[in-house]
């Protein structure tokens, strides 16, 4: 049984996220798991680097499970076999090569604030949740299980989509344009809002071609739609209308419901049942670690004052402030 993306152990092009743990950049230390600080910069370039959002939560949610990964496999006496430990380590070194060589290798990990074997550490840990989870022994969810998931978490919403963008060069349109479209956009709005069919509408307007392949709407979950479509969807109840503006354009939303009294849901839990399952399955895993970690003493203080003030600075920003808090783990 894997533990979502600790299931494996981490590719090259993931050691960068993992080089996060020990990142001294802005020393901020936002969350502390057994004896390790977790700074603000390493969230920032976890996020950036090993998960692409710019969700904070989402970010420090993903840093918390990884450490208690790890630190329940040590308490548990797991450890790596000798493949897996020399693997881990040829991974380090092809990392480095591809950053020009051992020198320039070590020089990134002394500006992040990490080492060899800070980096070996949280490397292995991905390799341990095969065995902390079989020993866990986590039940496969239940049907019951998966449409309660469903219901409670996921959104379903149709949307007319008025691009910003070209459509055949994908290059931002001109002022002129651009206030076009905002304005067809707020026509549309208001046309929805007193109640003209919104199918109707998507059929004459939208500039999205994925309505036409999910003309039941898209359903969805946290992480899955860009954070405006996301945010909008969730202010509105089943059946309302609103509108947002993201990269993309001008989203028309009307939010749907999803409950066992539309005679399709079977339909649609069906078909979206092996991504449901799946994420059951990661919540139940979860659930499991945190259980465990606090039956073993592990401790884990988060400072959400901190949390909720951070924002995730672009990969474009000038490097991090090196004054920080140590982030290696106690000997």
């Amino acid at each position: 049984m894997n533990f979502g993306r600790f299931g494996k152990i981490a590719s090259v092009s993931l050691i960068g996220a993992m080089l996060l743990a020990g990142c001294s950049g802005n020393g901020q230390t936002v969350m502390k798991i057994g004896d390790t600080n977790i700074t603000e910069g390493a969230v920032n370039f976890f996020a950036n680097y090993g998960m692409g959002t710019e969700d904070v939560d989402a970010a420090v949610d993903n840093l918390k499970k990884e450490y208690l990964l790890k630190e329940v496999a040590k308490a548990m006496d797991i450890t790596l076999t000798d493949d897996e430990a020399k693997q881990v380590k040829s991974t380090i070194s092809n990392f480095k090569a591809q950053q020009g060589g051992k020198k320039a290798g070590d020089k990134l990990l002394k500006k992040y604030g990490v080492d060899d074997d800070i980096i070996e550490t949280i490397i292995s840990a991905s390799t341990y949740s095969q065995q902390v989870m079989d020993q866990l022994d986590v039940a496969e969810p239940t049907d019951d299980e998966v449409k309660q998931y469903f219901v409670d978490n996921y959104l379903r919403a149709k949307h007319i989509l008025i691009s910003t963008k070209d459509m055949t060069t994908g290059a931002d349109l001109d002022e002129d344009k651009l206030a076009e479209a905002e304005k067809k956009a707020n026509e549309i709005l208001e046309r929805a809002k007193n109640g003209e069919d919104f199918d109707a509408l998507i059929k004459e307007y939208n500039e999205d071609p994925g309505m036409e392949s999910n003309q039941d709407g898209y359903f969805f979950t946290d992480g899955e739609m860009v954070s405006e479509f996301e945010d909008a969807t969730k202010s509105i109840e089943p059946g309302e209308i609103t509108m947002c503006k993201s990269d993309y354009g001008y989203h028309i939303i009307k939010r749907l419901p999803i409950d066992e009294s539309d005679s399709k849901f079977g339909e649609y839990l069906e078909n979206n049942k092996s991504a449901v399952q799946s994420a059951v399955t990661s919540k139940k895993q979860e659930e499991a670690l945190e259980k465990k970690a606090e039956e073993l003493g592990i401790k884990v203080e988060v400072n959400q004052d901190k949390i909720d003030k951070m924002v995730i600075q672009p990969k474009d920003t000038p490097e991090l402030t090196t004054e920080a808090e140590p982030t290696t783990e106690a000997k």
